[in-house]
């Protein structure tokens, strides 16, 4: 994954300032006005994953500006500072007057003009961005945590210890590790938004466990022929316990095993019932659809499908010969 820095001492002491100021325009969106030029000191590293994108900034006092002009070049992202040492004072277009310390994180619209003031000769901030439509999407509602200073709570302390990991760790993470672990933060920041709250009751197929439901199904799917396919390992992969798993499930009225049950047996049908498998013996295709005992494969398919194995490759043989 993407991870680059920018830093006031990279550049040559003599066009420090002003090459700093126009990289920072460029990349962070920000113009920025040193407390003091000739000591002046600033270093971001930014993290960019999947849908977020995590920074840990440091730097002398000095104010930061998001013109109208640069923050038409923002995408429309929420983006949550967080104060490791020391704090800072802002404004935005259509807020109060803001002070935020330790202790205290900020929330932002991206895309909204502001200045902030920072006093300390060392301020560090942790920057989080993540795009509005992901967090809206789930069905939460934040309009009013915008543009004001909120104590850290439990929630909010999960989510930036998270961030701050993620942050550490990103670099040796592969692509698939990194998408699951960025839909991990949405999760957090969702419940930190609402409170706590997992806002399941944003309707059938919303929310954080609904979330937690689909990609446990979809690793299922990549899985099914595994004959060592379990709940404990597809729970652990995702960083989830196996007793919340088995609640997801319950959820739906199911268990693991039953959902694996169906969905290998869709797939020893399917199989069957396509004549470019006609190769296949019945027990190979229960094989690779994930059953070790072809008795259990017989019965539970009779039960499922009315027929046998058997039967439903004729009667697919049948079908394709009446209907070329």
């Amino acid at each position: 994954m993407p991870y680059f820095s920018l830093s006031a001492q990279d550049f040559e002491p003599s066009q420090r300032v002003p090459a700093f100021q126009d990289a920072a325009a460029s990349i962070c969106k920000l113009q920025i006005s040193p407390a003091d030029p000739h000591c002046f000191t600033s270093t971001t590293s930014i993290a960019v994953l999947p849908d977020a994108v995590i920074a840990s900034t440091v730097h002398a006092a000095c104010v930061t500006e998001r013109t109208t002009a640069l923050a038409a070049d923002e995408p429309d992202n929420i983006l949550i500072h967080a104060p490791q040492s020391a704090g800072f004072a802002i404004t935005q277009r259509g807020g109060e007057d803001v002070e935020c310390g330790s202790g205290m994180l900020y929330i932002d619209p991206n895309e909204v003009p502001g200045i902030a003031q920072f006093s300390d000769p060392s301020t560090h901030v942790l920057y989080i961005s993540i795009p509005r439509r992901i967090l809206t999407g789930s069905g939460l509602r934040f309009d009013g945590a915008l543009r004001k200073a909120q104590p850290i709570t439990p929630h909010w302390r999960l989510f930036l210890g998270y961030a701050q990991t993620l942050y550490e760790c990103q670099d040796g993470l592969s692509a698939e590790a990194a998408r699951t672990c960025t839909s991990h933060l949405h999760d957090l920041a969702r419940m930190a938004l609402a409170d706590g709250q997992l806002l399941d009751e944003a309707g059938p197929g919303r929310g954080t466990r609904a979330a937690w439901l689909h990609r446990l199904k979809a690793d299922i799917e990549t899985e099914l022929a595994a004959p060592d396919l379990s709940l404990d390992r597809i729970a652990g992969r995702h960083g989830i316990s196996a007793r919340y798993a088995r609640a997801l499930f319950a959820a739906e009225h199911t268990t693991f095993r039953d959902y694996v049950k169906q969905r290998r047996l869709a797939l020893a049908h399917a199989m069957l019932c396509d004549l470019r498998q006609c190769h296949r013996s019945v027990s190979d295709i229960a094989m690779a659809s994930g059953f070790g005992d072809l008795s259990w494969f017989n019965a539970s398919y009779r039960q499922q499908f009315g027929m046998t194995p058997s039967a439903s490759r004729a009667a697919a043989a049948q079908s394709s010969a009446v209907h070329p």
